[in-house]
């Protein structure tokens, strides 16, 4: 098994496996995942690259819904929520796309680019969640 396999397993298996607690979500797992994989070295930059773009897909599908649920909140806060999750998921998969070409010291500042962007994407996420939360209180 390659470890291109492996890394791609390992992320499908984080993502689709049950929750291990009712407060863990997709994006705790791919946060884990993530958290797992950022000490890997350039050797392995082609398949983080592959897995993260898989991540990125999962996280594109969580900002979809979230503005699904918001729709009915359509006021000038909701739509600049919007905006952001836009704005910061696309900053997310550009640093992302950054990570495939990158080797040697290019590599470890798109690793750190992405996490910067991951972590800020997931953020806001969790931001946007816990208002609907409360907006349906």
């Amino acid at each position: 098994m390659t470890a291109k396999t492996v890394c791609a397993a390992l992320l499908a298996a984080l993502l689709l496996a049950a929750p291990a607690s009712a407060e863990e979500t997709v994006s705790e797992k791919a946060a884990a995942w993530w958290e797992s994989v950022k000490s890997y070295t350039a050797e392995k930059a082609d398949e983080i690259a592959e897995a993260t773009g898989e991540l990125m897909d999962d996280m594109a599908d969580q900002v979809a819904e979230l503005k699904e649920q918001a729709a009915d909140a359509a006021d000038e806060a909701s739509d600049d929520a919007n905006e952001e999750l836009d704005r910061l998921l696309k900053e997310a998969e550009e640093a992302a796309d950054k990570m495939k070409d990158a080797s040697g010291e290019a590599w470890e500042d798109a690793k750190e680019e992405f996490d910067t962007a991951y972590q800020a994407l997931q953020e806001a996420i969790e931001n946007r969640q816990q208002t609907i939360t409360n907006d349906r209180k």
